[in-house]
């Protein structure tokens, strides 16, 4: 970022004074850009802000660390804490951060690639969020009452997130389990399959080489999946799917459900079919080993 703005003494006093408990090596990273320009130590100012916030369990340089790394849930930071990085952030580099743009930083790839953008004067390339109401999600999906377990979602790029409250007066609690009402298993996994159904419906097109109609949407597995707590009447359950591999006709997600910040469950990959698959599914390749190919099963043609 070009910036003719003098860094007086005066700046430069408050500086130490706000990044005092930082590291040396961020302090010195601020410095060198505040007062040369200096691009190549933005990152390491960044990470130094970052690596401050973080609880002790997950302590450590940032340097090295994968782009797809959740703030929250995988670094364990909280919403106040973000908030506090994210004006630390901005004394530091001397911007502001818009409050929508703040909203649409989840992982550590989006702290780095919105920095770079901002310190190199191009227009942020942070994924839109796009929202959707009980309502809307309705009338896109083939899951109808009483079986849709979605209440909203929002859309961001290769993310969705969905959310449903489990009121007690679904039908399913009836028996499941006599006295002491429990949301079953399988109900979790269909609220995430909805949840990759919405994303495909909305966003399969705009990620393949050409676009496709969505003809049929059918569950095809899910791999390593491992519930952590249960989730009762009354409880809200909130998903997160991220994309992890997409080719006609196969998506593959991985996921979490939490319930008021707690892991309800956990899974490495959520495999749905979508579009015409009367063609593909004769060819379609096996399902990969951990360590081997990159392509999911053929579909089994169990609807989603």
């Amino acid at each position: 970022m070009n910036t003719t703005k003098p860094f007086t003494s005066e700046h430069e006093e408050k500086i130490r004074e706000s990044f005092k408990r930082h590291s040396a090596e961020t302090l010195e990273a601020i410095f060198k850009f505040r007062k040369e320009g200096d691009l190549t130590v933005v990152l390491t100012a960044v990470h130094g802000i970052i690596e401050r916030f973080l609880p002790a369990d997950h302590a450590g340089p940032l340097a090295n660390r994968p782009d797809s790394l959740r703030l929250i849930e995988d670094l364990g930071l909280d919403s106040l804490t973000m908030l506090e990085i994210i004006m630390s952030i901005e004394e530091a580099l001397d911007f502001r951060i818009d409050d929508n743009d703040a909203r649409r930083i989840m992982t550590l790839g989006d702290v780095r690639r919105y920095v770079d953008d901002r310190v190199n004067n191009r227009p942020v390339s942070l994924a839109e969020i796009k929202t959707y109401t009980r309502d809307q999600i309705h009338l896109l999906l083939p899951q109808q009452n009483p079986f849709l377990f979605l209440d909203g979602a929002e859309i961001q790029g290769q993310i969705i997130r969905a959310r449903y409250l489990f009121k007690g007066d679904e039908f399913f609690f009836a028996g499941h389990f006599k006295d002491n009402p429990v949301v079953p298993a399988s109900i979790v996994c269909e609220a995430l399959g909805q949840a990759g159904c919405l994303w495909l419906v909305e966003m399969a097109s705009s990620h393949l080489d050409h676009p496709v109609e969505i003809k049929d949407l059918l569950f095809v597995g899910m791999e390593e999946l491992r519930f952590h707590q249960r989730a009762f009447p009354g409880d809200q359950i909130s998903m997160e799917l991220r994309l992890t591999r997409l080719r006609h006709p196969l998506a593959v997600f991985e996921g979490s459900v939490n319930v008021a910040g707690k892991l309800i469950a956990k899974l490495s990959a959520l495999t749905l079919a979508f579009g015409d698959l009367s063609a593909e599914s004769s060819t379609a390749p096996e399902t990969p080993t951990p360590s081997s190919a990159s392509e999911p099963a053929a579909p089994t043609h169990a609807p989603a």
